[in-house]
């Protein structure tokens, strides 16, 4: 895997609305995110799950976006996909990907001889996936027939992954149930206007001359994946080497952003196993427009993830610093702090 994806998404990434004031999402982008899919009143409060969200959101109108329109242009250009290895990738990376929130129970790594693997183990069970969806050209294909990111077509994407039980159903495989859930899909609303911004813009729209290292910028979807794995191979070693200034809440943001990235990962293979399924059988159950919106949704997520990890784990200011530690005074002979440097010797006047 290319390192100069991680390049490339920093640079394009940073303006994301930052999350340190919770670790998953403020009650007032939860409100948002509902207002957006046209719920008010008690529901609006925290704490909300997907189902009581589905049941406001399935009998609304059809959404605008052709997804599967999407679905399909992808399915027809991208290359033979082999279910069996994307089905045992997928089952191999929830397993990976569902035990990360026992990084948050064992606390900071602290004074040990050396990192942790609670992130590198999902990096690396990702790795196989997407090695072969490179192979494919599923990043070419998906970055040349998804739209525009704008704020109107990830709500309706936001509202068609809600209303589709099934849709939602690859979450619970990762424990993103209850609330969790509507937290995920919320972030997408709440960081729609600045993905739109800043953030996705369609490879082929870049004028490479203009842009440092252009030639190697790879499809925005590849960039998404492939960054989200990257992150997730570094998080160990980062949280190892900066414990002395982080902090239980950082930790926490750590584990929801990269519990976040997995869980577009996992929304994106679920995609790519239904088109490599149903290229074998025709049994995939999902049609071309569940394809369209677990990419788009997948993708989306991913994107914005990346661009709150950073500000809240890596980029540490002073307020966000654990407290500094009192330096240890060095022990005289007698076992005491020496302190003779700071204490004058009295006068005797002579």
């Amino acid at each position: 895997m290319d390192n100069f994806i991680m390049y490339c998404m920093i640079k394009l990434l940073g303006r994301m609305k930052n999350s340190r004031q919770n670790r998953r999402i403020s009650d007032n982008d939860r409100r948002e995110f509902l207002k957006a899919l046209g719920i008010t009143g008690a529901l609006a409060s925290g704490g909300v799950t997907l189902s009581e969200v589905r049941e406001h959101v399935a009998t609304s109108h059809p959404s605008e976006t052709n997804f599967a329109s999407i679905g399909q242009s992808v399915a027809t250009e991208v290359g033979a996909l082999d279910p069996k290895l994307l089905a045992d990738g997928q089952a191999s990376f929830a397993a990976a990907a569902s035990a990360l929130p026992a990084a948050s129970e064992q606390g900071l790594p602290g004074d040990v001889a050396s990192p942790r693997d609670d992130f590198q183990q999902v990096a690396t069970a990702g790795e196989r996936i997407y090695n072969h969806l490179v192979a494919t050209d599923f990043f070419e294909s998906t970055t040349a027939h998804l739209p525009s990111f704008t704020p109107s077509f990830l709500t309706s994407t936001v509202e068609a992954f809600t209303a589709s039980e099934p849709l939602a159903e690859p979450l619970a495989e990762l424990g993103l149930t209850g609330a969790l859930g509507t937290d995920l899909v919320a972030t997408v609303v709440a960081n729609a206007e600045e993905l739109s911004q800043y953030h996705w813009v369609a490879t082929d729209r870049i004028d490479r001359q203009r842009i440092e290292f252009g030639e190697y910028i790879p499809p925005m979807t590849k960039s998404a994946a492939g960054g989200a794995l990257l992150w997730l191979g570094d998080l160990d070693s980062h949280l190892w080497e900066h414990s002395v200034l982080l902090t239980d809440a950082i930790l926490d943001d750590a584990v929801w952003h990269a519990r976040s990235m997995a869980a577009g990962f996992y929304l994106m293979t679920e995609a790519a196993t239904a088109i490599a399924t149903d290229a074998t059988d025709g049994s995939n159950g999902q049609s071309s427009a569940d394809i369209g919106v677990l990419l788009s949704t997948g993708f989306a997520i991913q994107a914005i993830a990346q661009g709150l990890l950073p500000r809240d784990v890596y980029w540490i200011t002073e307020e966000m610093r654990a407290p500094r530690q009192s330096p240890v005074q060095p022990a005289n002979q007698n076992g005491a702090s020496d302190t003779s440097s700071e204490t004058e010797t009295p006068s005797t006047g002579q």
